[in-house]
Formats: C-alpha cells, structure tokens, sequence
C-alpha cells in the first residue's frame, strides 16, 4: 500500500506540475547531470528529431522521504499525450525510486515521447559513452546488458568523487592546478576561476574519490520513455577494497584460513575441514561492497571422486567469510571467523589480479 501511495504521488506531482511548474521549458538542452559531487554527461545528446523524447519531469525525495517532482515542462498542451506514459515509466521504474526514498537521496530524470522502440538504441549509446574511459562508469552486473528488448534496465556504478566541506567535487592536487589557482587567488579572480572550473568537466580520473561510498546510475527504458536515476550507495569498488586492506590474501593463506574452522562453522557436515578440498575460485570478485577470494569446498567421497560442497568468499583483509547460499555471489551468507585468525597466513602465490596498497 505504502508503495502504491508513493506511485500514485509521484504521477500526480508530475502530471500537476507540467500543468503549471516552474516554467522550465522542454526545449531547453540538458548538457549534464550531477548528484553530490559526481557529474557526468546527460542522455541529451543522443536525442534527436527520429528517436524523438524529451525531458518532462526531474524527481527526488522531498523532505519527509517521499517521492516529489521538483522540475517539469510547462507545455501544457502535452498533458494529454505523457499522461499515459508518465505512469507506465513510473510503474516500470517504481520499485527503484520506491526503495531508494526509503533509505537514501536520488535524483531521477523523466524522458516521455519517444518515438516507439528507440529508447532501448538511446539507452545503448548513453551507455557505451558512460563506460568510456573519462566517465569510468561500468555496469554492476557481471553480466553484459541487453538492449534487444523495447522494455529493460541496466545498472551503472563507480566510487563516488570525493567532495570537500562545501560540497564540492575534490580535484587530485597537480602543480598546475595549484599553481593556477594561486595565480588566480593572486589576481582577485577566484569568483571567475570557480565558474570555469564549473563549467568543464574533467575525467574522472582527475578527481579525488570517496572511498567509502559508491556513485550508481541507473538507465530505465519502455517502449517509449526512459528515465535516469543517480544515486549513492555504501561500498567500495574491487581496486578500493584490495587497497585499503593493504594486503593481498592468497589462496595457500586462504586455505590456511578455512583450516581454523570447523566444518559445522560454515554450515557443512563432519569433524574436520581434513574431509574436504578446497580448490581456488576465479580470483577476487566483489561481494558485499569487499574484494573477495572465492573458495570451492568438495566433498571426498569412498570412490575418490568429489562433489561441490560450497563456494566461500574470503574478504581480502581476512576478516569476514561468506558462504553463497543462491546461483550468484550477490546471495550470500555472512559468517564471521574466529578470533583466534594466524597472523602468519601465507601471501606468496597472489592471483594475477593485484595492485599495490596505499600508503
């Protein structure tokens, strides 16, 4: 009910305020989008007279936690015709905006009026062009996208850009930089040094990142509309996480790790860890916001063949173990070891995949 109250406002904020918002006009060009620091380019330019769309609501959370619409067209004489696809595109992306208001902020883009079928070539362009290496956006399924169906989604997700007191975006310190802005500091021209910086965007490469907190994009798409969700999540991406741990667990101190255990500890039968296998996984993947090393645990068995017991995840700070408990690593089972752990585990024989620890 709770949800479909939340739906139910967002349709009627949208459809209110194209009936007499705040007169942004649905010609007007929308070069980027930016959320907390992280800008990136809009799915504007791909827009165009044969695949049709436009910009007619801008959502996100109003002060309570429930879904309002803070920008929309003006025109009222579209009303009629988004009215329909407003609530498809509302209905389709609800889950999303719904769960998102719950917990944190969002801030969503509404297209309508494609012309039928081309959101989902709109999408793929948009998509093609995040994941290029100056954005560094990549898709948060292992999965590769598809764009074959006129209804889909597809996730995008990097570490957030780090942002100073005043919320702006952090810039990594280089000598021209700095030597810049101190010559414009010198000159009184700070005022016109920060509005050129805000009008080009940089790599990302060339800003400091958030650690601790991960930048999603999410692109939703039907027949013919889209919408664009950006938001945060708590997390690190894999080079983070193998960073801040500072160390890089191999799959010989892996072993030794699943040795202090007892096989009831991680949900399997028998007395000792002795009546298993452990076979190494492929590498360090990402579970729960960490890089972990995957584990393959067989059972022996009297005709000396073995069957998968379990797949593990070992944190690569060697703090947490996860047993997955579905068909992905995403479904998981937290399990946390004892905390008497070797602190002589071994650390020769490191996957191909390693990255030297900050300092």
């Amino acid at each position: 009910m709770k949800k479909q109250g939340l739906l139910f406002s967002l349709i009627l904020c949208t459809l209110l305020t194209a009936c007499g918002g705040k007169g942004e006009s649905g010609d007007e060009s929308l070069a980027y989008y930016t959320f907390e620091g992280d800008t990136i380019p809009s799915i504007e330019q791909f827009l165009n007279d044969e695949t049709g769309g436009r910009l007619v609501a801008t959502l996100s959370p109003d002060a309570s936690g429930e879904g309002g619409d803070q920008t929309a067209s003006d025109e009222t004489g579209d009303q009629e015709s988004t009215d329909e696809t407003d609530g498809q595109a509302t209905e389709d992306t609800g889950a999303t905006t719904d769960d998102t208001a719950e917990v944190q902020n969002y801030l969503s883009y509404d297209y309508q009026q494609f012309k039928d079928g081309q959101p989902a070539t709109v999408a793929k362009s948009y998509v093609t062009l995040l994941e290029g290496d100056d954005i560094a956006l990549h898709t948060e399924s292992e999965d590769e996208p598809s764009f074959d169906s006129s209804t889909g989604s597809v996730t995008l997700i990097r570490q957030a850009v780090a942002t100073d007191s005043s919320g702006a975006p952090q810039k990594k310190e280089t000598a021209t930089t700095s030597e810049e802005a101190d010559a414009d500091t010198e000159n009184g021209d700070t005022e016109d040094a920060e509005a050129s910086d805000d009008s080009t965007l940089l790599p990302y490469s060339d800003y400091e990142q958030d650690t601790q907190m991960r930048f999603r994009v999410r692109i939703d798409w039907t027949p013919t509309s889209c919408l664009i969700t950006l938001d945060k999540t708590n997390g690190q991406d894999f080079v983070t996480s193998l960073q801040e741990a500072g160390t890089f667990l191999s799959f010989s101190g892996a072993k030794a790790l699943m040795s202090t255990v007892t096989p009831a500890e991680i949900g399997l039968p028998g007395e000792s860890m002795s009546e298993y296998s452990l076979k190494p996984g492929p590498g360090f993947v990402m579970v729960d916001g960490q890089a972990c090393l995957t584990v393959y645990v067989y059972g022996k068995n009297s005709v000396g063949t073995n069957s998968l017991m379990g797949t593990y995840f070992i944190s690569s700070d060697c703090s947490t173990l996860y047993r997955q408990i579905g068909e992905t690593s995403d479904e998981v089972e937290e399990i946390q070891f004892p905390s008497d752990i070797p602190e002589d585990l071994p650390t020769e024989g490191e996957t191909a995949v390693k990255t030297e620890p900050t300092t």
